[in-house]
């Protein structure tokens, strides 16, 4: 079973990436479960709990394309606090449930049969697949659509610290809008900026300053958001779950990737 949110639909891909950060906001820390599946997946799930040991987790076959997962717009989480993935305790996947219904998705808890309280899915086709199967015929069908859907951006205040950002790139075009035109102005390697605003759609990443959008694929740097710390490093990825030595000084991170601050820090040494 796959992991991988990117062979799925890209409004899921960014709807999960902000029902993370929402959820870690909260003291709700979930991990990402399964994604697509082919059919042999789908249909070898199908049989647990019928011919294979096990209990009965879905109604649809693989065969009939009547999983949610097999057309690209549903996910399953986990809890991923040490406290058990699914351990319900403290309500846990009703609250995710709400946060996410709040961004838009539909949550398999409102179902009759089977309940689902860990799945997450695009509600435009409905809580099934006839809609699709009757409109698309085949997910290679429906798939080819997704380019041609108009992006959706999800915009981010940001700032950074009196050292700023530096570029990475040799040459970073600067844009008119994230993935817009060419303004024909120029950042260069090692010169640093400070982003005012970050946009998401999707895998895209862009950063706005004071002379337009730039990718924030090449840039090292603090990032302030949410009154919260992170590190940006080439790529767009950050240090999670570990410590870090930047600028010869150790940090620590938690599992979403913001600084663990003092305030953060209780008398027994507990991280909240």
């Amino acid at each position: 079973m796959g992991r991988d949110i990117t062979q799925c639909h890209p409004r899921l891909q960014e709807a999960f990436k902000q029902l993370a950060v929402k959820c870690n906001a909260q003291g709700l820390t979930i991990g990402l479960g399964e994604c697509f599946r082919t059919v042999a997946e789908q249909d070898a799930l199908y049989e647990q709990g019928r011919t294979k040991p096990g209990n009965i987790v879905t109604n649809a076959r693989g065969s009939s394309y009547s999983s949610q997962h097999q057309w690209g717009i549903a996910f399953d989480f986990y809890r991923n606090d040490g406290q058990g993935a699914y351990n319900e305790s403290g309500d846990f996947f009703r609250r995710v449930g709400q946060v996410a219904k709040s961004l838009g998705l539909g949550w398999g808890g409102d179902w009759t049969s089977i309940i689902d309280k860990p799945h997450l899915y695009l509600p435009d086709w409905g809580s099934g697949t006839n809609i699709l199967k009757q409109q698309y015929g085949t997910f290679d069908k429906f798939k080819q659509t997704w380019e041609a859907s108009h992006k959706v951006w999800s915009y981010q205040t940001i700032g950074t610290g009196a050292a700023r950002v530096e570029i990475t790139a040799s040459s970073l075009i600067i844009r008119d809008a994230p993935g817009g035109k060419d303004t024909g102005g120029r950042y260069y390697k090692g010169d640093r900026i400070a982003p005012l605003k970050k946009a998401l759609s999707g895998s895209e990443r862009w950063f706005e300053t004071d002379r337009g959008w730039i990718s924030a694929d090449y840039l090292q740097g603090w990032i302030l958001e949410d009154g919260r710390w992170w590190y940006l490093q080439p790529g767009y990825i950050y240090p999670t779950g570990r410590l870090e030595i930047i600028d010869g000084k150790c940090y620590s991170f938690d599992y979403a990737g913001w600084m663990i601050t003092g305030d953060r820090i209780q008398p027994d040494g507990e991280v909240i």
